[in-house]
Protein backbone atom coordinates (compact mmCIF):
# COMPACT_ATOMS: atom_id res chain seq x y z
CA UNK A 1 0.00 0.00 0.00
CA UNK A 2 2.87 2.30 0.94
CA UNK A 3 4.28 1.70 -2.56
CA UNK A 4 0.67 2.39 -4.06
CA UNK A 5 0.13 5.89 -2.22
CA UNK A 6 3.75 7.01 -3.46
CA UNK A 7 2.64 6.11 -7.28
CA UNK A 8 -0.64 8.12 -6.74
CA UNK A 9 1.18 10.92 -4.73
CA UNK A 10 3.70 11.20 -7.66
CA UNK A 11 1.22 11.53 -10.66
CA UNK A 12 -1.07 13.97 -8.30
CA UNK A 13 1.68 16.60 -7.66
CA UNK A 14 3.12 16.25 -11.44
CA UNK A 15 -0.85 16.34 -12.65
CA UNK A 16 -0.95 20.17 -10.45
CA UNK A 17 2.11 21.23 -12.65
CA UNK A 18 1.00 20.04 -15.70
CA UNK A 19 -2.23 22.42 -15.18
CA UNK A 20 -0.26 24.99 -14.91
CA UNK A 21 1.18 25.20 -18.39
CA UNK A 22 0.61 27.23 -21.27
CA UNK A 23 -2.14 25.89 -23.53
CA UNK A 24 -0.29 26.96 -26.57
CA UNK A 25 0.44 24.18 -29.79
CA UNK A 26 3.34 22.16 -28.43
CA UNK A 27 5.91 20.83 -31.62
CA UNK A 28 7.74 18.06 -29.68
CA UNK A 29 6.58 14.54 -30.36
CA UNK A 30 4.10 13.31 -27.68
CA UNK A 31 5.68 10.25 -27.43
CA UNK A 32 9.51 9.69 -26.71
CA UNK A 33 11.93 7.32 -26.14
CA UNK A 34 15.59 5.97 -25.02
CA UNK A 35 17.66 3.14 -24.39
CA UNK A 36 21.22 3.45 -22.74
CA UNK A 37 23.99 0.80 -21.19
CA UNK A 38 26.88 1.95 -19.31
CA UNK A 39 29.98 -0.20 -18.45
CA UNK A 40 31.62 0.90 -15.00
CA UNK A 41 34.43 -0.29 -12.61
CA UNK A 42 32.59 0.26 -9.65
CA UNK A 43 28.87 0.65 -8.50
CA UNK A 44 28.56 3.92 -6.71
CA UNK A 45 25.57 5.31 -5.08
CA UNK A 46 25.64 8.20 -3.09
CA UNK A 47 29.06 8.09 -2.05
CA UNK A 48 28.90 4.04 -0.92
CA UNK A 49 30.97 1.45 -2.96
CA UNK A 50 28.50 -0.93 -3.05
CA UNK A 51 30.36 -3.19 -5.87
CA UNK A 52 33.66 -3.60 -5.97
CA UNK A 53 34.20 -4.83 -9.35
CA UNK A 54 33.02 -4.11 -13.10
CA UNK A 55 28.93 -4.27 -13.81
CA UNK A 56 27.12 -3.05 -16.37
CA UNK A 57 24.01 -1.13 -16.16
CA UNK A 58 21.62 -1.21 -18.88
CA UNK A 59 18.36 1.33 -18.83
CA UNK A 60 15.24 2.44 -20.81
CA UNK A 61 13.11 5.14 -20.62
CA UNK A 62 9.82 6.18 -22.22
CA UNK A 63 7.72 9.04 -21.90
CA UNK A 64 4.42 10.78 -22.65
CA UNK A 65 4.75 14.94 -22.23
CA UNK A 66 6.46 15.30 -19.12
CA UNK A 67 5.72 12.14 -17.84
CA UNK A 68 8.36 9.03 -17.65
CA UNK A 69 8.95 5.80 -16.49
CA UNK A 70 12.74 4.27 -16.35
CA UNK A 71 13.55 0.70 -16.06
CA UNK A 72 17.25 0.31 -14.74
CA UNK A 73 19.50 -2.53 -13.71
CA UNK A 74 22.77 -3.76 -12.58
CA UNK A 75 24.38 -6.62 -14.15
CA UNK A 76 27.30 -7.85 -12.08
CA UNK A 77 30.23 -8.97 -14.28
CA UNK A 78 32.63 -9.65 -11.31
CA UNK A 79 32.24 -12.43 -8.60
CA UNK A 80 32.61 -9.30 -5.58
CA UNK A 81 28.93 -9.35 -4.22
CA UNK A 82 26.99 -11.79 -2.77
CA UNK A 83 22.79 -12.75 -2.27
CA UNK A 84 20.78 -14.16 0.19
CA UNK A 85 21.89 -17.74 -1.06
CA UNK A 86 24.48 -16.59 -3.26
CA UNK A 87 28.21 -17.03 -1.57
CA UNK A 88 31.19 -16.36 -2.68
CA UNK A 89 33.79 -19.46 -3.03
CA UNK A 90 36.50 -17.56 -0.60
CA UNK A 91 33.36 -17.13 2.00
CA UNK A 92 33.95 -20.24 4.76
CA UNK A 93 30.37 -20.79 5.24
CA UNK A 94 30.05 -21.30 1.35
CA UNK A 95 28.24 -24.49 0.96
CA UNK A 96 30.37 -27.39 -0.70
CA UNK A 97 30.01 -28.70 -3.95
CA UNK A 98 28.15 -25.21 -5.98
CA UNK A 99 29.59 -22.99 -8.45
CA UNK A 100 30.33 -20.31 -5.55
CA UNK A 101 30.06 -16.84 -7.97
CA UNK A 102 28.03 -14.68 -5.69
CA UNK A 103 26.09 -12.65 -8.64
CA UNK A 104 28.44 -12.62 -11.10
CA UNK A 105 25.94 -12.90 -14.22
CA UNK A 106 22.97 -11.61 -12.62
CA UNK A 107 21.37 -8.69 -12.04
CA UNK A 108 22.08 -7.36 -8.40
CA UNK A 109 19.76 -4.28 -8.48
CA UNK A 110 16.12 -3.43 -10.61
CA UNK A 111 15.41 0.42 -10.22
CA UNK A 112 11.82 1.49 -11.13
CA UNK A 113 11.43 4.77 -11.38
CA UNK A 114 8.31 7.47 -12.23
CA UNK A 115 8.81 11.13 -12.88
CA UNK A 116 7.06 13.81 -14.06
CA UNK A 117 9.91 17.25 -16.12
CA UNK A 118 9.16 20.29 -17.40
CA UNK A 119 10.98 23.38 -17.42
CA UNK A 120 9.47 26.69 -15.75
CA UNK A 121 11.72 30.00 -17.00
CA UNK A 122 15.48 28.73 -16.86
CA UNK A 123 14.89 26.67 -14.26
CA UNK A 124 14.21 22.75 -14.77
CA UNK A 125 12.35 20.78 -11.60
CA UNK A 126 11.17 17.22 -11.67
CA UNK A 127 9.14 15.36 -9.28
CA UNK A 128 8.79 11.49 -8.88
CA UNK A 129 9.07 8.27 -6.85
CA UNK A 130 11.81 5.34 -7.37
CA UNK A 131 11.78 2.01 -6.29
CA UNK A 132 15.01 -0.44 -5.26
CA UNK A 133 14.65 -4.05 -5.84
CA UNK A 134 17.57 -6.15 -4.88
CA UNK A 135 16.22 -9.85 -6.23
CA UNK A 136 18.41 -11.77 -4.77
CA UNK A 137 18.93 -10.10 -1.42
CA UNK A 138 15.09 -9.40 -0.60
CA UNK A 139 15.47 -11.24 2.92
CA UNK A 140 18.09 -9.25 4.43
CA UNK A 141 17.22 -5.73 2.06
CA UNK A 142 13.77 -5.72 0.98
CA UNK A 143 12.87 -3.74 -1.52
CA UNK A 144 12.17 0.05 -0.80
CA UNK A 145 10.65 3.35 -2.13
CA UNK A 146 11.30 6.74 -2.57
CA UNK A 147 10.03 10.06 -3.09
CA UNK A 148 12.03 12.59 -4.96
CA UNK A 149 12.07 16.14 -6.09
CA UNK A 150 14.72 17.81 -8.00
CA UNK A 151 15.73 21.36 -9.75
CA UNK A 152 18.68 22.92 -12.03
CA UNK A 153 19.46 26.36 -13.06
CA UNK A 154 21.61 26.32 -16.63
CA UNK A 155 21.63 29.65 -16.68
CA UNK A 156 23.75 30.95 -14.03
CA UNK A 157 27.55 30.06 -13.50
CA UNK A 158 28.18 26.75 -12.02
CA UNK A 159 24.58 25.78 -12.70
CA UNK A 160 23.59 25.13 -8.89
CA UNK A 161 21.40 22.09 -8.90
CA UNK A 162 19.77 20.14 -5.49
CA UNK A 163 17.79 16.51 -5.58
CA UNK A 164 15.78 15.59 -1.89
CA UNK A 165 15.12 12.04 -1.57
CA UNK A 166 12.86 10.62 1.01
CA UNK A 167 12.20 7.26 1.60
CA UNK A 168 8.83 6.31 2.73
CA UNK A 169 9.30 2.87 3.01
CA UNK A 170 11.35 0.27 4.70
CA UNK A 171 13.50 3.71 6.51
CA UNK A 172 10.13 4.31 7.94
CA UNK A 173 9.63 0.40 9.50
CA UNK A 174 13.01 0.81 11.10
CA UNK A 175 12.00 3.34 13.19
CA UNK A 176 12.50 6.94 11.58
CA UNK A 177 12.47 8.33 7.90
CA UNK A 178 15.68 8.80 5.73
CA UNK A 179 16.49 11.72 3.94
CA UNK A 180 18.99 12.55 1.62
CA UNK A 181 19.95 15.97 -0.34
CA UNK A 182 22.16 16.48 -3.00
CA UNK A 183 23.61 19.65 -3.83
CA UNK A 184 25.35 19.78 -7.40
CA UNK A 185 27.24 22.36 -9.70
CA UNK A 186 28.35 21.84 -13.05
CA UNK A 187 30.52 23.32 -15.91
CA UNK A 188 31.33 22.64 -19.44
CA UNK A 189 34.34 23.64 -21.21
CA UNK A 190 33.87 23.73 -24.34
CA UNK A 191 36.84 22.12 -26.96
CA UNK A 192 37.48 23.20 -30.56
CA UNK A 193 36.20 21.50 -33.59
CA UNK A 194 35.71 17.30 -34.20
CA UNK A 195 33.46 15.58 -32.23
CA UNK A 196 34.77 16.05 -28.63
CA UNK A 197 32.63 19.22 -28.50
CA UNK A 198 33.35 20.08 -24.21
CA UNK A 199 35.05 18.78 -21.29
CA UNK A 200 31.64 18.27 -18.55
CA UNK A 201 32.80 19.04 -15.26
CA UNK A 202 30.58 18.29 -11.91
CA UNK A 203 30.33 18.39 -8.36
CA UNK A 204 28.39 16.99 -5.94
CA UNK A 205 27.23 17.48 -2.08
CA UNK A 206 25.64 14.90 -0.21
CA UNK A 207 23.57 15.68 2.86
CA UNK A 208 21.77 12.76 5.29
CA UNK A 209 19.30 13.06 8.40
CA UNK A 210 20.13 10.18 10.97
CA UNK A 211 17.05 7.92 9.23
CA UNK A 212 19.14 7.25 6.31
CA UNK A 213 21.88 6.57 8.20
CA UNK A 214 19.93 4.03 10.70
CA UNK A 215 18.61 2.50 7.29
CA UNK A 216 22.31 2.24 5.82
CA UNK A 217 24.24 1.72 8.59
CA UNK A 218 22.46 0.97 11.63
CA UNK A 219 23.58 4.51 13.07
CA UNK A 220 22.15 7.94 13.89
CA UNK A 221 24.81 10.07 12.51
CA UNK A 222 23.32 12.83 10.67
CA UNK A 223 25.25 15.53 8.44
CA UNK A 224 27.54 15.80 5.58
CA UNK A 225 27.52 12.57 3.64
CA UNK A 226 29.70 12.38 0.99
CA UNK A 227 31.40 14.33 -1.49
CA UNK A 228 32.44 13.77 -5.51
CA UNK A 229 33.96 15.13 -8.61
CA UNK A 230 33.71 13.84 -12.21
CA UNK A 231 34.68 14.59 -15.67
CA UNK A 232 32.81 13.37 -18.49
CA UNK A 233 33.78 13.70 -22.73
CA UNK A 234 30.52 13.31 -24.64
CA UNK A 235 30.60 12.42 -28.05
CA UNK A 236 27.78 12.04 -31.22
CA UNK A 237 28.02 8.94 -32.81
CA UNK A 238 24.96 9.75 -35.44
CA UNK A 239 21.88 8.36 -36.46
CA UNK A 240 20.24 8.88 -32.93
CA UNK A 241 23.40 7.48 -30.84
CA UNK A 242 26.05 8.96 -28.37
CA UNK A 243 28.28 7.75 -26.08
CA UNK A 244 30.12 9.16 -22.95
CA UNK A 245 33.44 8.64 -21.50
CA UNK A 246 33.48 9.41 -17.97
CA UNK A 247 36.30 9.78 -14.61
CA UNK A 248 34.91 10.42 -11.20
CA UNK A 249 35.85 10.80 -7.41
CA UNK A 250 34.18 9.82 -4.33
CA UNK A 251 34.70 9.89 -0.62
CA UNK A 252 32.22 9.30 2.29
CA UNK A 253 32.88 12.19 5.45
CA UNK A 254 33.59 12.16 8.75
CA UNK A 255 32.39 8.85 10.94
CA UNK A 256 30.71 7.82 7.27
CA UNK A 257 34.09 6.38 6.88
CA UNK A 258 33.85 3.66 8.76
CA UNK A 259 30.50 2.21 7.87
CA UNK A 260 31.83 1.74 4.26
CA UNK A 261 31.35 -1.39 2.82
CA UNK A 262 34.59 -3.57 2.49
CA UNK A 263 35.95 -5.85 -0.13
CA UNK A 264 34.33 -9.10 0.65
CA UNK A 265 36.89 -11.43 -1.80
CA UNK A 266 39.35 -9.59 0.96
CA UNK A 267 37.65 -9.77 3.32
CA UNK A 268 37.14 -13.24 3.63
CA UNK A 269 40.91 -14.19 2.62
CA UNK A 270 42.13 -12.14 5.76
CA UNK A 271 43.65 -9.05 3.58
CA UNK A 272 40.78 -6.44 3.35
CA UNK A 273 41.88 -3.15 5.41
CA UNK A 274 39.58 -1.16 7.33
CA UNK A 275 36.33 0.10 6.47
CA UNK A 276 37.54 4.06 6.03
CA UNK A 277 40.28 2.25 3.69
CA UNK A 278 37.89 1.82 0.77
CA UNK A 279 35.96 5.11 1.27
CA UNK A 280 37.96 7.50 -1.12
CA UNK A 281 36.96 5.85 -4.53
CA UNK A 282 37.84 6.57 -8.56
CA UNK A 283 35.87 5.10 -10.61
CA UNK A 284 35.01 5.27 -14.34
CA UNK A 285 33.59 3.79 -17.74
CA UNK A 286 31.66 4.40 -20.76
CA UNK A 287 28.16 5.13 -21.27
CA UNK A 288 25.95 4.22 -24.90
CA UNK A 289 23.00 5.92 -25.67
CA UNK A 290 20.48 5.80 -28.32
CA UNK A 291 17.92 8.51 -28.65
CA UNK A 292 15.44 9.03 -31.71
Amino acid sequence: MTKIRSLVLTFFVAGSLALGQDQSPDTEPILSYSFETTLVSKFMWRGQRLTDGWNLQPAGTVGVKGFSVNLWGKFDLQAVSEGDTYFLRDNPDAPVGRENNGLRGKFGEVDLTFSYARELGDVAIEAGTITYILPYNLESCPSTTEIFGAFSLDSVPLAPAARLNIDIDESRERGKTGVYLELGASHSVALPGGRLKSIDLSGTLGIANSGFARYCYESDEAGFHDVGISASVPLEIGRGWSSQLFLGYSSLLGKYRDYQYVNLPALYRGTAGSPSSYADTVWGGVTFTFEP
